[in-house]
């Protein structure tokens, strides 16, 4: 098993409707969509306890997902003042969306040329 997707699985049980809502996207505009839906459902509390960087979190455009999923990445541990669950259940978000997105390329490419993608 990919040793990326193995560490999300925690995050399949503890938000089983997001994750379930991502796996049944069946384009990268869906995945975009439930994002900038996650984002707004943060709180102004919650993204004030997230890393500085971190709490202008926008997503407008598939290439945000990357962007926020590598910043969340370089969080900085044991930080004061940093929900260090809260911060990791984003990038929980991030992470499988981004994976997802990744899913539907390799689908779609696989599509077009009637061969599996490598």
């Amino acid at each position: 098993m990919d040793a990326t997707l193995d560490t999300t699985r925690g995050f399949e049980r503890n938000d089983p409707r997001w994750h379930c809502s991502l796996e049944i996207a069946e384009t990268a505009e869906d995945v975009l969509h439930l994002v900038r839906d996650y984002v707004a459902s943060l709180s102004p509390e919650e993204l004030a306890r997230l890393p500085e960087p971190c709490r202008i979190l926008r997503v407008k455009a598939e290439d945000d997902i990357e962007y926020w999923t590598f910043k969340f990445s370089q969080r900085p541990a044991g930080a004061a003042g940093i929900d260090q669950a809260l911060l990791q259940d984003v990038f929980n978000h991030l992470l499988h969306a981004s994976l997802r997105i990744s899913q539907i390329r390799k689908e779609m490419a696989e599509a077009r040329t009637g061969a599996p993608a490598h």
